[in-house]
């Protein structure tokens, strides 16, 4: 249990103060738990893709990991050396 201050004002003109219970996983069994999820292979990314609100192609959408430019870089720059 830590004791946590956030950025809330009370009545008072204190800040806001909780005590929040913390807990910690290591994120590589993180990770290992969501992609061996089945429930969840369906929703998992794994390939960078652009994604437009025009036909023509001149706005960006950014809303996933996936959908942003360094994704793409990353991939695109390590596995398709010509």
């Amino acid at each position: 249990m830590i004791d946590v201050e956030g950025d809330l004002v009370g009545e008072d003109g204190a800040v806001k103060q909780e005590t929040v219970e913390l807990w910690r996983r290591d994120p590589v069994e993180c990770v290992e738990e969501l992609i061996g999820n089945p429930a969840l292979r369906d929703m998992m990314a794994y390939v960078p893709e652009h994604a437009y609100t025009d036909a023509k192609e001149e706005s960006q959408i950014y809303d996933e990991m996936w959908t942003g430019d360094w994704w793409w870089e990353t991939q695109v720059s390590t596995y398709h050396r010509f």
